[in-house]
């Protein structure tokens, strides 16, 4: 979802370094500090930017197969769903494919021992008699209930654009293993200058 890939890559450096690139009145990123950190993420992450016909979701976890025994990565992220050729037979009805497709995704990711994040966008909301729209829920993700009933984990991002200044609230809303976390809310404040976010 974010091209150029260049472009990409400069926010992942700024979120990881915690230092803006480009020209501004804050403290810069070092030419040093720079190059290690591009050698740093070069090691850790791999952006691709597949042709437009092979953006099936057999396609991406065929990449992800390959990556897995090329790279050994162990994290894969499809972001965003809705940019995906979703072609089905015109007797699969689309929640029947959504959910064929993520049980499809949650099988890979466990026999292959990858996490696999799916970045997904609501379908059209209300505004409520205050004129805000409400948190989304997995249930409001456009395509079917599976996202809900599917997930191991569901995590939803939402701020009040009606407030300049409001917080942007990190909604847990499924966590299938408490080991791994727990249902809640976190508010986080947006850093413009470098894209990051810290406690509000």
């Amino acid at each position: 979802e974010n091209h150029p890939l260049e472009y990409h890559s400069k926010k992942l450096l700024e979120k990881f370094s915690g230092f803006p690139l480009a020209q501004g009145p804050s403290e810069r990123l070092s030419e040093s500090d720079l190059e290690f950190c591009i050698k740093t993420l070069e090691q850790k992450l791999f952006l691709l930017d597949p042709e437009d016909d092979h953006l099936t979701v057999d396609s991406m976890l065929d990449m992800a197969r390959y990556l897995k025994l090329k790279r050994g990565i162990d994290g894969f992220v499809i972001d965003p769903w809705n940019e995906l050729d979703h072609t089905r037979p015109a007797y699969e009805t689309e929640t029947d494919y959504v959910g064929r497709q993520l049980t499809k995704i949650r099988r890979f990711s466990r026999r292959e021992n990858v996490h696999v994040w799916i970045v997904a966008h609501p379908a059209k909301l209300y505004r409520d008699k205050e004129g805000k729209y409400p948190v989304p829920t997995l249930y409001d993700i456009s395509g079917s209930a599976h996202w809900a009933n599917k997930a191991d984990f569901g995590i939803v991002v939402w701020r009040d654009l009606n407030q300049e200044y409001s917080p942007t609230q990190i909604h847990v809303q499924k966590c299938r293993f408490r080991w791994f976390g727990r249902l809640g809310c976190a508010d986080l404040k947006w850093e413009p200058v470098t894209g990051t976010y810290r406690d509000a």
